[in-house]
């Protein structure tokens, strides 16, 4: 396939079959191509700026990242007694949008096998993530109590996991890990910093702790009693090699959480029971793309605004840098001391630009006429900040990566279809 160029204003675009090459030495202005992360408040978050491309492949990417990078989420969901005041549907939707502790790049796509001798699709441990979930309310919380010990019984002997048995074994990896640490500072001796991402364990661990701290009855005097139906109910049942493959003990390498295939979180609310009421389901997870729902997008938000380009035209000195730095836009500008010739006119100090990334455009500072004539806002065009926020199942980098991959797959394609067109025409 013969290398294409995609011109814009800014520059143009060269796709190959092994890269994505921005070149912009036609623009006035030529700027390199990099992108660079800025800051992770949290394991979920990333910030990073994209610099020297063009506004559609920005947008390109961001929508991609909503929609067009498969993950794993709850597709089917196979009523079997439901006596609940939650409608069916309802419930059905509530468990579709609850996330998945698992990578999807671990699966296949449904509808790749075919059932020999029926011709249907197949459902394998390769394609499908089964869970269960079978709740019944007792009259009291004794009662019910007893019921919730007789079924988990059960559930063991039918080898379900539940978020009881994550809890277990992830705290017993907590406190070998902290007796492993004490012995570590006793001898004294630096070691090489472990590969594995432990720390996601000991996170998952307390995780599980704050379970106990959430409600799962409520009996109080004067009203029936109630049980509330948690995401921590919905018990895993292993297919194949599925438990070998994602073992209770796993300490989360790569983008996954560790400890088998969970909700992201526990303590999500599906439903509330009263005496007597039963839920049984069986549900199945598939994996899937945003465009189709948006129960499979990876990240609850990916956004990005243009970097702002902030200059001062005439200097802001004294009462009015403080005001400026203090109350119209604060964490953009600092104030500095003057140099001896500004100090020779009266003045002490002076507003300067510290970080224009923590500017909002806002242009608060308009609303005093001297300052509106000293400072000049405006955006860069071809430089952008992204802030992605991944919904659990991902680590942020890793949908911007994928992001990046399915864009140059994109590319590659219309260079492909465009090539196989002018062939026709010349031929």
């Amino acid at each position: 396939m013969a290398p294409h160029q995609s011109n814009t204003a800014l520059g143009s675009y060269t796709v190959t079959p092994t890269s994505l090459r921005w070149d912009n030495s036609t623009s006035p202005t030529p700027t390199p191509f990099s992108i660079r992360p800025l800051s992770r408040p949290n394991p979920h978050e990333l910030s990073f700026e994209l610099i020297g491309v063009d506004v559609s492949f920005a947008n390109a990417l961001r929508r991609i990242m909503i929609s067009e990078i498969p993950t794993m989420a709850l597709e089917h969901v196979y009523m079997w007694n439901n006596t609940s005041l939650i409608h069916d549907e309802v419930l059905c939707h509530r468990l579709g949008l609850v996330p998945l502790n698992v990578d999807p790049r671990l699966f296949d796509e449904f509808g790749i096998e075919v059932e020999e001798e029926t011709g249907e699709l197949a459902s394998t441990d390769r394609n499908t993530i089964v869970f269960r979930l079978h709740v019944v309310c007792g009259g009291n919380e004794k009662e019910d109590e007893k019921m919730r010990r007789k079924m988990e019984k059960k559930w063991k002997m039918e080898g379900l996991v539940s978020g009881a048995d994550v809890e277990s074994v992830q705290a017993k990896l907590k406190s070998k890990k902290k007796r492993h640490d004490d012995s570590d500072e006793e001898e004294e001796e630096e070691q090489d910093p472990s590969v594995m991402d432990v720390h996601v364990a000991d996170d998952a661990a307390k995780s599980a702790i704050r379970l106990h701290n959430v409600k799962q009855t409520i009996d109080s005097a004067g009203r029936p009693f109630t049980r509330h139906v948690y995401t921590r109910d919905l018990l895993w049942a292993p297919q194949g090699d599925q438990l070998a493959n994602f073992p209770l003990h796993s300490s989360g390498v790569g983008s996954g959480l560790g400890g088998g295939i969970r909700p992201i979180s526990e303590d999500i609310l599906l439903a509330k029971l009263r005496p007597g009421q039963v839920i049984e389901l069986e549900a199945h997870a598939r994996k899937g793309v945003g465009k189709d729902h948006a129960k499979f997008s990876p990240v609850a938000t990916a956004s990005y605004r243009l970097m702002p380009h902030i200059e001062i035209i005439k200097p802001i000195y004294d009462e009015l840098a403080e005001e400026l730095v203090n109350w119209f836009e604060p964490g953009v500008f600092t104030l500095v001391p003057v140099d001896t010739k500004e100090k020779k006119e009266g003045y002490k100090q002076k507003a300067v630009v510290s970080n224009p990334y923590a500017c909002t455009m806002s242009r608060n500072y308009m609303r005093n006429a001297e300052l509106k004539e000293s400072i000049r806002m405006s955006r860069i065009p071809n430089h952008f900040i992204f802030n992605v926020e991944s919904v659990g199942m991902m680590e942020p980098a890793v949908i911007v990566a994928e992001a990046l991959r399915i864009l140059k797959e994109k590319c590659e394609k219309v260079v492909e279809l465009a090539d196989g067109a002018l062939a026709s025409m010349e031929g």
